[in-house]
């Protein structure tokens, strides 16, 4: 929650005569360079204090109720420092992990004791009592993210989804308690003198719908390009947003219709007939990605009601997920490529009209040099939009043009532990090479291969290409360097999550390759060359 609101609460609250008339925000002198180090410093000299406070109590903190005396005892202690006045801030930043040890300590006794339903409400309430209590917005904050993390979790169906791994419904259900808290928190700042409540709802909430949104982002499955910059890692197997359930597309697309009701009845200059074309076009995506209607619900929400910050947080969630569709694999690359084309293009038309709709947007109340800077400025837009359909039409093209024309090649691949070869929903791919020498296997960038086909299609690969005339029965083939050495073209075959077993059976790779050698991963065929 940002300082412009809680003024406003503060102001309105002494107009009302909850505070005194001179009540204002604590302006504190503290730069928040000096705040992170001493807090980082506060922590660090934390770390052995509770290492030892372990070694001392080691079998009454894990046998019986040791842990939660002692979990009470540090977060009332914590409780006491947060509240005092003029302590230093190292003092201060102290309790904060005597505030997490002793909720750890609380947690882990409930765990221990209770079933995984009761153990998690208990906690999922303790946090909120601790935030309430708490009188730093900042750490009500760090508390409402626990406590959502918490329930999220809890609510989940265990039974279909890693431990400690949020799931669709769950993610969705705290959304719903966000909702509710901010129904909540507006009804009390319209109806009744209730200034200081309303501003602990605000800053626990915000924590709150802060880790929704990275829950979502985390569900979601990675982002336009980056699994590539992760270096390939990301956890394929917990992903569960892309579920084609039609229960959450449904109420996917009806999240973004609410959210463009919403926007409209706060900026009536939304209610133009464009805008609803804009709100069915986001509906349509909503029903391909499923946790896209909860990001522009919780965006439109904050746009209207001036929760600037988590609007900003909330478009990042958006953008993430809408480059998740990126890799949903029960639609083409060409299809996907056709539909955000066409939204771009329909979106860059729709701000167009918006515009030159704007009042001064006319020929006539532009100076002539605005007007010149404006046209060129027109011109680069159109020639970026030009040149961004051009590049990415054109590779989509090469590629189908390959698949088309390209020669048909099975190359035979080598074996690979099984409880290594399928991870989530991909497949990791490794063909069989002749040993090449260390100066080539080092080399960076891509190396020219000759290999012998016989009358199937069976290509083996005997060395590198070392002439530019061929046999008959011989192709050249481009390898390209990748983390588990020379692989042509891909290293990896991905697939629709629960269809491990069919894949598993794969005994060759099909590819085209066309005359310089280049080659795409087309297929996986069985042992007799049959298709999977």
């Amino acid at each position: 929650m940002n300082n412009t609101r809680l003024q406003e609460l503060i102001q309105s609250a002494s107009g009302r005569g909850i505070l005194p008339k001179d009540a204002t925000l604590s302006d504190s002198s503290r730069a928040w360079p000096i705040v992170l180090m001493t807090a980082v410093g506060a922590w660090l000299a934390a770390i052995p204090l509770f290492i030892l406070m372990f070694l001392i109590f080691k079998e009454a903190l894990f046998d019986g109720a040791g842990c939660y005396i002692l979990g009470l005892l540090l977060v009332a202690g914590a409780l006491v420092i947060l509240h005092k006045a003029g302590l230093p801030i190292f003092v201060e930043h102290l309790s904060l992990p005597a505030l997490l040890v002793g909720g750890a300590l609380i947690g882990y006794g409930a765990y221990r004791d209770m079933t995984h339903a009761l153990a998690g409400t208990l906690v999922t309430v303790i946090s909120l009592v601790i935030a309430w209590l708490t009188p730093q917005n900042w750490l009500r904050a760090l508390l409402g993210a626990l406590a959502c993390a918490v329930f999220v979790v809890t609510v989940s169906d265990a039974s279909d989804y890693a431990p400690l791994w949020p799931s669709w419904n769950g993610i969705h259900y705290g959304l719903l308690a966000w909702l509710l808290a901010l129904a909540f928190s507006d009804a009390q700042r319209v109806s009744s003198n209730q200034a200081a409540m309303m501003i602990g709802v605000e800053s626990i909430a915000t924590g709150w719908i802060l880790w929704v949104l990275f829950a979502i982002t985390q569900i979601s499955g990675p982002t336009f390009l980056g699994g590539a910059l992760a270096g390939g890692w990301y956890p394929y197997g917990l992903v569960s947003a892309v579920f084609n359930h039609p229960n959450q597309k449904m109420l996917s697309v009806l999240m973004v219709l609410a959210a463009a009701a919403w926007l409209a009845y706060r900026w009536p200059v939304l209610r133009a007939p464009r805008y609803l074309v804009a709100a069915a076009m986001l509906a349509a995506l909503a029903w391909l990605v499923q946790t896209l209607g909860a990001t522009l619900l919780v965006l439109t929400i904050c746009a209207g009601s001036s929760r600037w910050r988590l609007a900003v947080a909330s478009a990042v969630a958006a953008a993430w997920v809408i480059g998740t569709f990126y890799y949903q694999l029960n639609v083409s690359l060409a299809t996907k490529a056709v539909i955000m084309t066409a939204m771009g293009a329909t979106f860059g038309l729709i701000a167009w009209l918006a515009w030159r709709g704007r009042p001064g947007s006319s020929a006539t109340s532009v100076p002539a040099t605005a007007g010149k800077g404006s046209r060129w400025q027109q011109a680069g837009i159109a020639a970026s939009l030009l040149a961004t359909l051009v590049v990415a039409n054109t590779a989509i093209w090469q590629k189908e043009e390959l698949i088309r024309t390209g020669r048909p090649v099975f190359l035979e691949m080598a074996p690979v532990d099984p409880r290594s070869l399928v991870q989530g929903d991909y497949m990791a791919l490794n063909f069989k090479m002749p040993m090449f020498g260390e100066t080539i296997t080092s080399r960076k960038g891509r190396i020219q291969v000759i290999a012998k086909i016989d009358g199937r299609g069976i290509a083996v690969i005997q060395g590198v290409k070392d002439r530019q005339t061929l046999a008959s029965d011989e192709i050249s083939i481009e390898l390209k360097t990748t983390q588990s050495g020379l692989r042509p073209a891909s290293d990896a075959w991905y697939f629709k999550e629960g269809e491990a077993d069919h894949w598993s059976k794969a005994k060759y790779g099909e590819f085209r390759i066309d005359r310089q050698g280049h080659a795409l991963l087309v297929g996986l065929r069985g042992p007799d060359l049959e298709k999977l």
